[in-house]
């Protein structure tokens, strides 16, 4: 069975999209989808560029059109979109909470569940009680977890990921990695379909 690497934010509007697909490309193509969640803006300084520091540099990087496009995009999917309060959360720290997963079990079903309270439901809120919570709600041990984001485990295994990513040739996400190809973006999917189709 061919394998196909995940690279995924939590904190990424359009990772939650992408994510939504998976099961369905899987279903599919008869292939198996890895997920390697990490920090990306710590991906994009790695990889030597970043399109959101500074003035926007281009519309598609204004937030109020990525709410739009990605509102749009979930009506495309047939899922929900809420907007979570992006000013009281720290995304940093809920993808490194996904990375903390890893030490316990396959990460995805704990993101799954973080980008449904952050996208589905329109998080408020995600602190270390909520990330508790649902990492019990995933069969994780929600106490462990917390005790274990800021551990130098989970920093090495955030840079060990991200020097996965950067080799790889990933600059962003949400990225699909299969046999040396990468298509960065949920937009892609449809291309990454007609690769494995082909």
């Amino acid at each position: 069975m061919k394998s196909i690497d995940f690279y995924y934010s939590i904190g990424s509007r359009y990772s939650y999209l992408a994510q939504s697909q998976i099961a369905a490309l899987e279903r599919d193509f008869a292939v198996a989808v890895r997920w390697f969640p990490l920090r990306s803006a710590e991906l994009m300084h790695a990889a030597g560029r970043t399109p959101f520091e500074g003035p926007a540099a281009s519309t598609q990087y204004v937030p109020a059109y990525r709410s739009l496009d990605a509102e749009r995009w979930a009506k495309l999917y047939g899922i929900a979109y809420r907007e979570p309060d992006w000013a009281k959360i720290d995304f940093a720290r809920v993808n490194l909470a996904a990375v903390a997963a890893a030490a316990q079990a396959d990460p995805r079903g704990y993101s799954e569940a973080l980008f449904q309270h952050a996208y589905g439901t329109g998080a408020a809120e995600f602190d270390d009680q909520t990330l508790a919570a649902l990492a019990d709600k995933a069969g994780l041990d929600g106490a462990r977890l917390i005790a274990e984001i800021d551990a130098p485990e989970t920093h090495a295994r955030h840079h060990a990921t991200l020097e996965a990513a950067v080799s790889a040739g990933v600059f962003g996400v949400p990225s699909f990695v299969i046999g040396g190809d990468v298509f960065w973006g949920n937009d892609r999917i449809v291309l990454l379909r007609h690769h494995l189709a082909g």
